[in-house]
């Protein structure tokens, strides 16, 4: 699904169910984005369920120990944002984690419809866009503080809210930049920004206007978060 539309907000709901904990001996989490690196994989799985740093380069070494820690336990890994496209890499990592005990799960979520094609054991699930009105509910739930909702400010605010695609993750942004705003023409300075002409993926309108109302000294983080991950 597109970026912004809760995929991983779902995959930590699923993860974090009482059921799911009582079921799995262990739950794994990974956030792998756009680099599919099998050792680094390894070792963060390895480094979540013993809670400890892993200093092991030598790749034999580091599978070796995650056949230990998964042996015959049944496990839920989830592989979050993943964007390889690779058989190659896919088959490599598959081939570590069948040590588990029957019923083991592992869930990846990613943007790539190719991704879900190569993993295709279950059927994937594409998520669909949030309705307006739930869009909305998310919306003033960041803009509106208070229980009062100005109503000069409502109409606006759904007019802005239909430029959000249906992306929980953009309601929820343009709904924290708005309540910072209490004037009518800032509403509107928003929902006639240029910035919404952008093409390109549907969440990144809503994340640059966010940015571009973020006080100077704190856009000045942003260049030290690049140079320092």
């Amino acid at each position: 699904g597109m970026g912004g539309g809760g995929k991983t907000t779902l995959a930590q709901m699923v993860y974090n169910n009482e059921r799911v904990v009582r079921h799995f001996h262990m739950r794994i989490w990974v956030c792998v984005s756009d680099d599919f690196d099998v050792q680094k994989i390894v070792r963060a799985i390895i480094e979540s369920v013993t809670r400890k740093k892993c200093r092991v380069s030598d790749m034999d070494l580091l599978q070796e120990e995650l056949r230990e820690i998964l042996s015959a336990k049944r496990f839920l890994l989830v592989l979050d944002d993943v964007w390889n496209e690779n058989e190659e890499k896919w088959y490599g990592l598959k081939d570590l984690l069948t040590v588990g005990a029957a019923g083991s799960s592992v869930i990846v979520t990613t943007r790539s419809k190719i991704v879900s094609l190569i993993l295709g054991t279950v059927e994937s699930y594409e998520l669909a866009p949030l309705s307006e009105q739930d869009c909305w509910t998310l919306f003033k739930k960041r803009a509106f503080k208070s229980a009062e909702e100005p109503q000069n400010l409502v109409t606006i605010g759904k007019e802005i809210v239909k430029k959000c695609g249906g992306l929980p993750l953009a309601a929820k942004t343009l709904g924290s930049l708005m309540s910072l705003k209490s004037e009518q023409w800032e509403w509107r300075s928003v929902l006639q920004s240029e910035i919404w002409e952008v093409r390109g993926d549907g969440i990144l309108p809503s994340l640059r206007l966010s940015y571009n109302h973020l006080p100077s000294h704190l856009k000045q983080c942003f260049p030290y978060c690049c140079l320092f991950p």
